[in-house]
């Protein structure tokens, strides 16, 4: 310090003195005037405030660096996170959703729809089937326009290519002069759970199928079906020849499919139902529905083309309920089945499924993004889809129809639950009850039209 100050005096005084000497003894001696260097109390003191400022500015980077050393981390995970969860939109960036138009896939569909239009089947819907040809015309023309002038809009056109499509599934279906009062009606209200009753396996079940079921000679069954090995996988369905059994926990009869949980056609996913005596399912680790015919012992399997699977599309509104990409229902129209694809942008597809050569013979495209809702039924070819109100209710909240393509979302049927996760719900159209695998819980509900 002192030597600090000596060269702060001396750069502060700046001017030279000149001191005379005298010669003593071989020696040059002089006296000098001390009072030249006067100590700088000022300069002292502001030296001094720099460095307590510099002491505290210090002091402050070593709490923020702490501090830092913390919070980035916490930063990073949170970054990490949300990357996690906007990859699984990624497929919106790269199926031409928002990018430039792929004129040349959207030619092969309208292709498509053309050779479906050519079907011979079509010639029952009349006047329908004439005016889509008419605008499927007008829409290919359209199409090569803008090979011409470059000049699009995907959104519109996807659209507009979804809804003839679903037009021409509908013709292909239903013949103009056919009318089905059932396919008349629409839900109306739902009742308080008829049934509630805690699954015979044990508590730590929560995911799995059960339902009702009159097979082709008339014999009824209630069954349940459970999924072990992290809720994702089964390989066992249990029966109960009649309701009283069923709620008594008795007399029942255990049906193993497969004797491995990775076995190709092991049950995974809670999608499972049983329909006339035939077991179907998602096939283990594959976009392919299983059938196992309960009396021949045999099995059966059906791909479905671009299907989301391993929980690509699950039910997702609240929390995302695991293996729920592909689940299938039953009413008194046939056997469906309900996917999301990429090509979909991730909405809810349906497709009707023949039992007999076991093929899908047609396939609509809702406008559902599946992502949304936390599961969904057919009933009397109209798809509905739930969605979370609260840990004890769900909520009914859209309905497409297959008949006449029309979509609503402004439904509110209530439904009671006893958990937040809904892992099966599917309408039987023998008793009209909704059966529900909820937490665990085994919940039937009357449906009301």
């Amino acid at each position: 310090m002192i030597l600090l100050v000596l060269l702060l005096a001396t750069a502060g005084s700046g001017h030279a003195h000149s001191v005379r000497g005298q010669e003593r003894n071989g020696a040059c001696v002089c006296e000098v005037n001390s009072t030249i260097w006067a100590f700088p109390a000022t300069k002292y003191d502001t030296v001094t405030d720099l460095l307590q400022n510099c002491q505290d500015s210090l002091q402050l980077l070593q709490t923020q660096t702490v501090t830092s050393t913390k919070t980035v981390p916490e930063m990073e995970a949170t970054l990490n996170n949300v990357t996690q969860r906007l990859e699984k939109f990624q497929y919106l960036n790269n199926q031409g959703l928002y990018n430039a138009l792929h004129l040349t896939q959207l030619s092969q569909e309208i292709q498509q729809l053309h050779d479906t239009m050519n079907n011979v089947e079509l010639d029952k819907a009349g006047g329908e089937a004439q005016r889509i040809r008419t605008e499927l015309q007008k829409f290919q023309e359209d199409v090569d326009k803008m090979y011409k002038k470059n000049v699009f809009n995907l959104e519109t056109m996807r659209e507009k290519l979804r809804s003839l499509n679903n037009r021409v599934q509908t013709c292909r279906t239903i013949p103009q002069d056919f009318r089905s009062s059932c396919s008349e009606r629409t839900m109306k209200n739902i009742s308080a759970p008829m049934v509630t009753k805690l699954n015979p396996f044990s508590t730590s079940f929560i995911a799995g199928a059960w339902g009702h079921d009159i097979n082709t000679d008339g014999e009824q069954t209630y069954w349940i079906q459970p999924l072990a090995n992290g809720n994702r996988l089964g390989i066992t369905v249990r029966f109960y020849q009649t309701y009283e059994d069923f709620m008594a926990g008795r007399n029942h009869r255990d049906e193993s499919l497969v004797n491995s949980y990775t076995h190709a056609n092991a049950i995974q996913g809670p999608g499972t139902i049983i329909h006339k005596g035939v077991v179907y399912y998602q096939c283990y680790n594959l976009p392919e529905l299983c059938a196992f015919d309960l009396k021949t012992k045999q099995f059966r399997r059906l791909a479905l083309p671009n299907a989301g699977f391993n929980n690509k599309f699950p039910y997702c509104y609240y929390s995302c309920f695991d293996w729920t990409d592909i689940n299938l229902s039953a009413d008194d129209k046939g056997l469906w089945v309900m996917y999301a694809t990429e090509a979909n942008h991730g909405n809810v597809v349906v497709s009707l499924v023949n039992t007999e050569g076991f093929n899908i013979t047609h396939t609509w495209k809702t406008r559902l993004f599946k992502r949304s809702a936390t599961n969904a039924f057919m009933v009397c070819g109209v798809l509905y889809a739930t969605r979370y109100i609260n840990t004890y209710k769900e909520e009914v909240f859209y309905a497409f129809d297959t008949t006449t393509g029309m979509e609503d979302n402004t439904l509110s049927l209530p439904m009671e639950k006893v958990a937040a996760g809904v892992a099966n719900l599917h309408y039987n159209p023998t008793d009209m009850r909704l059966y529900m695998y909820n937490g665990g819980y085994m919940l039937a509900y009357q449906a009301y039209f």
